[in-house]
């Protein structure tokens, strides 16, 4: 059958069959591994991230034990907060009159335990802002997490006086 073909046909013949077996074996071998190679140069990248993410993780933990100890870590005992933000607001150049202090309210979570004050002052507009930046500023035993300023009306001697309600809550960390 292939005596009777002249040269350039079997040529031919031989380059059209070289291309069936190259396209063949490009669907059945090459293509898989192009694939398998991409996939892993993207699984090689995905690895490398982790890694750096692990890392960061590592190092996200290691702040938020930081924070954890900031937040948590007040020397002071919280029956002495009272009595230090009472000498605090005395000390204080303010014309001001402390109105009632509620007892301390204890919440326990699973890292802290949270102690919250709550003063009641009484002054004018100007003295009580002061104040609050006084205390704001300067006063380290525990943090102010709400203040309002609300006014109320003596009906019988026809006065209005204002008020400041300051909450303050200090944290300490549970061992």
């Amino acid at each position: 059958m292939f005596n009777n073909l002249t040269y350039k046909k079997k040529f031919f013949i031989l380059l059209v069959g070289f291309l069936f077996i190259s396209i063949g074996a490009y669907n059945k071998k090459i293509r898989d591994t192009l694939i398998a190679r991409k996939e892993y140069k993207t699984i090689e990248k995905q690895l490398v991230n982790s890694d750096q993410s692990y890392n960061l993780l590592f190092s996200l933990q290691d702040q938020v034990k930081g924070l954890d100890n900031i937040i948590g870590g007040n020397n002071l005992r919280p029956e002495l907060v009272q009595p230090s933000i009472l000498n605090f607001i005395t000390k204080q150049d303010q014309n001001v009159n402390v109105v009632s202090i509620e007892d301390v309210h204890t919440f326990f979570d699973t890292e802290f335990k949270i102690y919250s004050n709550q003063i009641t002052v009484e002054g004018a507009y100007n003295n009580l802002v002061e104040l609050l930046y006084a205390i704001e500023k300067e006063y380290k035993a525990s943090r102010i997490v709400s203040t309002k300023l609300y006014s109320k009306k003596n009906y019988q001697t026809k006065t209005t006086k204002l008020y400041l309600k300051i909450i303050l809550q200090n944290y300490e960390k549970n061992k």
